[in-house]
């Protein structure tokens, strides 16, 4: 049975049998800087039965230092394991600021071909907003499980080789790519990928006057879109003229445009290494200011 990918904080799918919760809560900058994302989730409130996903510790080590990196195969079924989650399990994913670590977590469970994978809209702040029942105390214990090797999808993940291909392009959209940067404006302007296409993240987004994000309406979400990109982009992504290469700082952000995307139907690609490592390689082209080459 299929699963919708992105639910409310007030879904039933919440408490069905086979509903594996993660808190994949992930702090960029933590404020106050004493802030701690497992601390927070030991203490709760948390969705009941919630299990901790720490991004920083399924990540892969990069021989470069590169964060957040895509596991192995290997990695994420013993992690995945390490969670009770089994390959029937509908997992469903969240963090404590609305939308933010939780799409990036989904992607990975996506590109192994995990079939049963959802996200919380507005995650932790949003269910508390709405008076769904939380849990507070000692999480609650759960079997570990033997998940299997999974099989990458190697087509939705770009690598370095084909960054550079994309960057080394004479239009936004030549080879019937786009590649898109989640970062924020300053960020983007400061230093981008030629060729790159601004979508922030941040005002791809809602923000709730509770401080919590959330994810637009896919009508209003295109009409977004068509406001940053133009209009004859979002026609190109909707009627899939193009695919989509997301790209971001680290690769968190990246996925948050990813799950956008997925609400419109549009499947996309994320550039796993992202600018900090695109970057940090001598002699890559690139580009500052707000034009995309």
């Amino acid at each position: 049975m299929s699963v919708p990918l992105i639910i409310p904080p007030t879904s039933p799918l919440l408490s069905e049998p086979g509903a594996v919760i993660i808190d994949a809560s992930w702090l960029y900058e933590p404020d106050p800087p004493t802030r701690n994302a497992y601390e927070e989730f030991l203490a709760g409130p948390r969705f009941p039965d919630a299990r901790f996903w720490d991004l920083d510790a399924v990540s892969e080590p990069h021989p470069d230092g590169y964060a957040l990196m895509l596991p192995s195969p290997e990695r994420f079924a013993a992690f995945a394991g390490k969670h009770g989650v089994t390959k029937d399990s509908h997992v469903i994913v969240y963090d404590n600021e609305g939308i933010f670590a939780a799409p990036r977590t989904a992607w990975t469970f996506k590109v192994y071909a995990h079939e049963k994978i959802s996200v919380i809209n507005g995650g932790l702040p949003r269910a508390r907003k709405q008076g769904v029942k939380l849990e507070t105390g000692p999480p609650k214990h759960f079997a570990e499980t033997k998940y299997p090797v999974p099989a990458l999808d190697h087509g939705a993940v770009v690598h370095f080789d084909e960054a550079l291909k994309l960057a080394q392009r004479l239009s936004t959209s030549a080879d019937g790519t786009l590649l898109i940067d989640a970062r924020p404006a300053s960020s983007y302007q400061s230093g981008h990928i030629p060729t790159s296409l601004l979508l922030d993240f941040p005002s791809s987004l809602l923000e709730d006057p509770a401080k919590f994000t959330y994810l637009r309406d896919p009508e209003e979400l295109k009409h977004h879109i068509a406001g940053q990109l133009g209009q004859d982009k979002l026609d190109e992504i909707l009627s899939r003229k193009v695919t989509v290469v997301n790209t971001c700082g680290g690769g968190l952000s990246a996925a948050i445009n990813w799950l956008s995307l997925q609400s419109l139907g549009v499947e996309s690609r994320l550039y796993d290494e992202a600018w900090g490592g695109y970057s940090a390689r001598s002699g890559t082209p690139r580009v500052t200011g707000p034009d995309p080459l």
